[in-house]
């Protein structure tokens, strides 16, 4: 496709969303008995603050958004989080529409980066040069753009203009090994790939419908891509993107198969074979129906370690499949989060056992696989746009929060 640039110099910022103070809040959970203080903090009305962080694996989380010693982002939609690959302590967040943000030390404090676009709809941080390189999508007039900043966010030029007017690019996702691809999606289902680090980008994949919202990566196998459409389904690539494949289809084609060769089997006079077959379809019809994949799926998460790994949120529960998506098992969680959406769910990157979500305003963690579960309250003002793990130490977690319409 072709490419348009667009140079930008950004001399100022403004923190629109941004408000004064932000004092540190502590909540706390139901592992350890609390004191006073913490006590407290659940009898007030929910605190402000758009990022929240834990220290000691989910028993607690505090508000960390403080800018500088006047203002801080309490007020800010976060949109995503990046973290830097060698320096640790080192975080970008994306928001709506207050720009991009970027600590040093943490969370503790954090300092503006500039973004052309007044709305951001998708933000990665470059591993190939984390120093330097950052991608963001927003929308210029009728255009849905990707940018590309190589300084730090100094300067911004955008790299992929998306011909359909009026079309967001909702998505974007590089790949966490293969670091020159980077995949991005748009709101009318349109998939993009850029094997250079976005200089250049081709169409990948048949047509997708619905807004794309997420895509994710296979922990060994590199080809193997998931493109999650927002409130609907996912898809499985297993060649990188160049077909997207719908397992409920797909598992109907396999049904059409053994049906059409059990009858050419009868019809050359083979009945007990045939029979044979036919007790397949049975079989494969009910667990096909048992095993279906959940529908309204809002969030996924591929698991960092476990080939083939993959979970799904939905409005009413979490999911996981062992088999890239095709068969789906209900996690057993706690009755009352199935209440809420779940729209974000993480696996600690260095143990599979454990795995953690928000629902409503509550987070919850389990250390066995989704048997049993620790919760712990949230007394939080908005929805949760994302949970993840520090990679450098897992017991650190980050919260997100946005207004969700």
């Amino acid at each position: 496709m072709k490419k348009q640039f667009l140079g930008v110099v950004v001399g100022s910022l403004l923190l629109s969303g941004c408000s004064l103070g932000g004092v540190p809040v502590s909540l706390t959970g139901n592992e350890n008995s609390a004191t006073s203080s913490e006590i407290s903090a659940f009898a007030i009305k929910s605190v402000s603050g758009s990022l929240w962080k834990t220290e000691d694996s989910g028993k607690t989380f505090m508000v960390k958004s403080q800018v500088d010693a006047k203002s801080s982002i309490t007020k800010a939609d976060i949109l995503s989080i990046a973290y830097h690959p060698q320096k640790s302590g080192m975080i970008y967040v994306g928001t709506v529409d207050s720009g991009i943000f970027k600590t040093e030390n943490g969370g503790d404090q954090w300092t503006p980066i500039a973004f052309p676009p007044k709305r951001i709809y998708s933000f990665i941080l470059d591993k190939n040069d984390p120093d330097n390189r950052m991608f963001a999508s927003g929308m210029v007039g009728e255009w849905g753009k990707i940018f590309r900043t190589d300084d730090g966010g100094t300067t911004w030029r955008d790299v992929y203009t998306e011909p359909g007017q009026k079309i967001p690019i909702t998505a974007l996702s590089q790949h966490f090994r293969e670091r020159n691809i980077i995949f991005a999606g748009t709101a009318a289902g349109t998939v993009v790939k850029s094997v250079d680090s976005g200089e250049t980008w081709a169409n990948v994949g048949n047509e997708i419908n619905g807004t794309v919202s997420d895509i994710a990566f296979d922990s060994t196998k590199s080809l193997v891509t998931y493109l999650l459409v927002f409130g609907q389904k996912v898809y499985y690539s297993s060649d990188g993107g160049v077909q997207w494949i719908d397992w409920e289809v797909e598992k109907q084609k396999e049904m059409a198969d053994l049906q059409d060769r059990a009858s050419r089997v009868s019809s050359k006079g083979n009945r007990s074979e045939g029979d044979s077959i036919r007790n397949q379809v049975t079989n494969l019809s009910k667990r096909n129906q048992e095993n279906e994949m959940p529908r309204g799926i809002v969030s996924i998460a591929s698991d960092p370690t476990q080939s083939g790994v993959l979970y799904a949120g939905t409005n009413v529960g979490l999911f996981r499949s062992t088999d890239f998506g095709k068969y789906w098992e209900e996690i057993n969680i706690i009755e009352s989060a199935k209440a809420f959406p779940i729209r974000s769910i993480a696996v600690n990157p260095q143990d599979s056992e454990e795995i953690v979500f928000v629902a409503g305003k509550a987070f919850y963690k389990s250390i066995d696989g989704g048997v049993t579960w620790m919760t712990t309250g949230l007394n939080v003002d908005r929805g949760v746009s994302f949970i993840t793990y520090d990679p450098f130490d897992p017991k650190y977690l980050f919260i997100g929060l946005r207004n969700f319409k």
